[in-house]
């Protein structure tokens, strides 16, 4: 009995501990959390191999699938309903234990527009009564465009479709719209609205890397806090796309650095070249991945620099540093760039128009919005091009313009499109000082008017230097491995929002249709089109097994970007994950002796010594 004892009040100190990373109304295990996203409702797209979909994602330990109730499948007209594919639907959902949650649509004209909206929601909520108990009204409302007013308009339907749910049955469960990402003010608005009135579950979508949901979190939470509520919070949308792209830019590292180096009388081959990788900050510029197929076939050495390194890094030790891959630096770290510049040193401005933001990641440039735009840029004696009207036609120099040329003399093959997926950026030589001198590699523009959108600033004046490569292209930053880097967020992303409190995720999808491998929206799912698994599938598996329906909610702890997780299953397993999503790293830990070691694949890890090697691939250790 004392045994008995000892064991529940373990338990409960367990979970006591587990609970406390919340930030949401949640259940303290975890109740069927497992959901994706697949559009089983919908004719020549799932709804004709539904069961054997159904049949997987069961096989799957998925419990909840997310689809369209798209208007126009079951109404002509309000009075006019055939609902014989909802109904096959759900029958095949219920042989398999899975649950749907329906996304309201409309049929002809917006709900806000339709008078017959009603009808509509009640005619579903009578027929599916007891069936579908979670309604989503409306996805991503707020991507929507030309439409005044859409806040109010979006909460004056939401409090119809509630009220009309909840008629039919205290039951129906109102489930906001999925927000599209939470950097912009829409979910403010809906709250200054009292929406929340009107919701059972807030909802959003996230295709941020996985930790960038924190911030999403956190903003959620704080809102919530601000408004004087509190609801459950799903995660309806997250996950990665894998389509090919057409003109990638590996060969800006493989072709045009090396000959840009090369006029700076450089050569890769004889030097070590460094990479800014700090796990402290989060800031990363190439992962390993990248590294190893961009960076180490041409240079002698190549080495991660942090920031603690990079103040005073010696440019004859590290000629040449790979500085920014993206618009976001952080501007505490700027001042020990300049000074690498000043001393010599050659960075590499890899993409964009570096250093537009103050952020050390993506999402807080996003989410903080500290824009620092262009200040910067004198301080290195950079310019963009402002100027870019032609002063006889009054042409401007806009984001696509009519040509771009490589240089005359061009020694590299590499070259980038500049249209409406990656508009043009253009720099100048207006800030150079005596001895500086811009030399323009690639240059885009009219007959008249141009600016240099690659080239190097080469550096020789009273107060820097060194020099600067730098490429403006926008959007182009490659992952050259994409099934495997999904395969390495699935369980990021799970964990992470079960730590913090979100009750159901859904990954966006199962199936990729594939029917064009360029095309991003046809390449999001964990399986191909042909059914075949993708890494991500047996991630998700793996995920499932050794965190399953029922465990303990996990606590997370984060001690200087280590991420270390911890929850009990339902047979008592304790297990733990780890991972260091800004920087492999091999790491000490106890391993306890009868604990067994996985990746995030569920193969078996065989550790020596208790050296665990982390990456962002999650690392299991089951008791």
């Amino acid at each position: 009995m004392k045994k008995y004892i000892a064991t529940i009040i373990i338990l409960l100190l367990f979970e006591t501990v587990m609970f406390g990373q919340v930030l949401f109304p949640c259940t303290q295990t975890l109740q069927n959390p497992y959901g994706v996203c697949t559009h089983v409702t919908r004719k020549g797209w799932d709804y004709e191999i539904r069961d054997l979909e159904m049949d997987m994602l069961h096989d799957a330990g998925v419990g909840w699938l997310r689809s369209d109730l798209d208007f126009g499948t079951v109404f002509g007209s309000p009075n006019d309903f055939f609902p014989k594919v909802f109904d096959n639907v759900l029958n095949s959902a219920e042989d398999r234990d899975l649950q749907l949650l329906g996304i309201l649509t409309w049929l002809g004209k917006y709900p806000w527009d339709d008078p017959e909206y009603a009808n509509y929601i009640d005619t579903l909520a009578f027929h599916f009564n007891g069936r579908i108990r979670y309604w989503e009204m409306l996805n991503e409302v707020n991507l929507m465009r030309g439409i005044r007013n859409l806040p109010e308009q979006y909460v004056k339907s939401l409090k119809l479709v509630y009220e009309h749910l909840k008629d039919r049955s205290p039951q129906n469960q109102v489930v906001l719209s999925g927000l599209a990402e939470m950097q912009s003010n829409f979910f403010e608005e809906l709250c200054k609205l009292k929406a929340q009135d009107y919701f059972d579950v807030m909802n959003f979508h996230s295709y941020f890397s996985p930790e960038e949901l924190i911030p999403c979190l956190e903003k959620i939470a704080r809102l919530m806090e601000h408004y004087d509520f509190r609801k459950p919070v799903w995660l309806t949308e997250c996950g990665m796309t894998t389509y090919q792209e057409e003109e990638t830019s590996e060969g800006f590292y493989t072709d045009f650095l090396p000959a840009a180096l090369k006029r700076l009388g450089i050569y890769e081959q004889q030097i070590t070249v460094g990479y800014l990788q700090d796990r402290g900050t989060g800031y990363r510029t190439l992962n390993d991945v990248q590294v190893a197929l961009y960076l180490k076939p041409k240079a002698r050495n190549v080495v991660p620099i942090d920031f603690l390194h990079l103040r005073g890094l010696s440019p004859s030790h590290v000629p040449v540093m790979i500085a920014t891959t993206d618009e976001y630096f952080p501007l505490d770290y700027f001042p020990l760039l300049v000074d690498y510049v000043k001393r010599g040193g050659t960075i590499v401005l890899a993409q964009g128009m570096p250093f537009y933001y103050n952020s050390s990641l993506p999402s807080k440039a996003w989410f903080e919005l500290h824009m620092l735009r262009t200040k910067l840029y004198p301080i290195l004696h950079m310019s963009p091009l402002n100027n870019r009207f032609d002063p006889i036609t009054n042409e401007s120099l806009g984001d696509v313009p009519p040509f771009i040329d490589r240089c005359a003399d061009a020694d590299f093959e590499y070259e980038f499109p500049i249209n409406a997926t990656h508009p043009g950026r253009y720099f100048c030589a207006d800030a150079l000082h005596p001895g500086d001198s811009l030399i323009t590699l690639i240059s885009a523009g009219t007959e008249r008017i141009k600016g240099a959108v690659a080239g190097i600033y080469k550096l020789n004046s009273d107060d820097l230097t060194g020099n600067i490569v730098f490429q403006t292209r926008m959007y182009g930053h490659p992952i050259p491995d994409k099934e495997e880097e999904q395969a390495r967020r699935v369980a990021r992303i799970y964990l992470l929002a079960f730590a913090y409190g979100i009750d159901r995720v859904f990954w966006y999808n199962f199936r990729s249709r594939e029917a064009d491998m360029g095309e991003r929206e046809d390449c999001f799912g964990l399986i191909h089109s042909d059914f075949s698994n993708k890494p991500s599938m047996q991630a998700y598996h793996t995920l499932t097994r050794f965190c399953p329906d029922g465990s303990t909610r996990p606590t997370l702890k984060n001690n200087d970007n280590i991420f270390r997780a911890q929850w009990l299953t339902p047979d008592k397993h304790v297990v733990r994950a780890i991972w260091s999503p800004y920087q492999n790293m091999t790491y000490t830990y106890k391993i306890p002796s009868k604990a067994t070691v996985y990746n995030h694949l569920g193969e078996i890890v065989h550790c020596t010594d208790n050296k665990l090697v982390l990456s962002d691939a999650v690392i299991f250790i089951v008791e």
